[in-house]
C-alpha cells in the first residue's frame, strides 16, 4: 500500500521545484522577446509573452512562499489544503492559457532560430508547468475527498504536510454516508454483566415485632381474624325428654 504521508510531500517538492525552474526559464525568454519587440517599436509586445511573463512571476513568488511557510510555520492559512488547491488551480489555468496563446501564433511553426525558437520554448515550458500543477492539484483533491468520505471533515482546514493521509475511517455508523468499519475481536472476550432491578410489591406493614437476636418481622394489614372450632350440634327429637333417648310408646 502506498504511504501518502511520504509520497505526497515528495511529489509536492518535485512539482514545486520543476515549476519554479521552468517559470524562471519562461520569465527570461518572455522578457527577452518583449525587449526585442519594444526596441523595434516602442510599447509593442506579443500577447503570449505578456501572459507568460505574468504567469512566471506569480509562480516564482507564490510557490517558494507556500513551500517555506508550510515547512517553517504551523497553522498558516496558506498551508491549508483548501487554500493550496484554490491557488494551484488558478496557476495552472494561467499556464494553460499562456501555452495556448503561444501555440495560437501560426508563424511559430514556420520559422526557426531567434524569436521563433524562444517562442517555441515558451510554449513547451508552459505546457509542462500546466501538466505538473494540474496532476498535483488533482491528486490532492482526490486524497482530500477520500479523507472527507472517511469521516475526516477537517481535512480542508488541515495542512498538507501534517495531515495523516493514511488515517482510518472514523466510526460514525451509517451517519453521513460513512459505513461503520467491521470490528474483529481477538484474544480474551470481555463479558459485561447487566444487573436488572426487580420491584417486589410487599404488603403494607403497620408495625414490627422485635425479638432478641431476630430480625424485625412485618405484620400484615388488615389483621387476620382468629378462627375458632365450630361447636357440634346435637340432634334433638321432637317429643323426647330433654337429656334422654327416645323410647317407644307403651300400649
Amino acid at each position: 500500500m502506498v504511504d501518502f504521508n511520504k509520497v505526497l510531500p515528495l511529489a509536492r517538492t518535485v512539482a514545486f521545484g520543476a515549476v519554479c525552474l521552468f517559470s524562471l526559464i519562461t520569465f527570461c525568454l518572455s522578457a527577452h522577446i518583449i525587449s526585442l519587440t519594444n526596441a523595434y517599436r516602442r510599447g509593442a509586445y506579443y500577447h503570449f509573452t505578456a501572459l507568460s511573463l505574468a504567469s512566471s512571476i506569480l509562480s516564482l513568488i507564490s510557490l517558494p512562499a507556500l513551500y517555506v511557510i508550510s515547512n517553517k510555520r504551523r497553522g498558516a492559512v496558506t498551508s491549508f489544503v483548501a487554500a493550496e488547491i484554490a491557488w494551484l488551480w488558478f496557476l495552472w489555468i494561467l499556464w494553460i492559457s499562456s501555452a495556448g496563446s503561444t501555440a495560437a501564433m501560426y508563424w511559430i511553426s514556420y520559422c526557426t532560430g531567434g524569436v521563433c525558437s524562444e517562442a517555441q520554448a515558451i510554449e513547451a515550458f508552459g505546457f509542462l508547468n500546466w501538466l505538473a500543477l494540474m496532476f498535483y492539484t488533482l491528486t490532492l483533491i482526490v486524497l482530500a475527498i477520500m479523507a472527507h468520505l472517511r469521516g475526516h471533515t477537517n481535512v480542508w482546514r488541515s495542512e498538507v504536510l501534517h495531515f495523516d493521509w493514511s488515517a482510518p475511517a472514523v466510526n460514525k455508523g451509517f451517519a453521513g454516508g460513512v459505513v461503520a468499519p467491521e470490528k474483529h475481536f481477538t484474544g480474551t472476550t470481555v463479558q459485561s454483566e447487566v444487573t436488572y432491578q426487580t420491584q417486589v410489591t410487599q404488603p403494607y406493614s403497620v408495625g414490627t415485632v422485635n425479638t432478641v437476636g431476630s430480625p424485625a418481622l412485618p405484620q400484615q394489614y388488615p389483621p387476620q381474624q382468629p378462627q375458632y372450632p365450630q361447636p357440634q350440634q346435637q340432634q334433638v327429637f321432637v317429643g323426647a325428654p330433654t337429656g334422654g333417648m327416645p323410647q317407644s310408646p307403651q300400649v
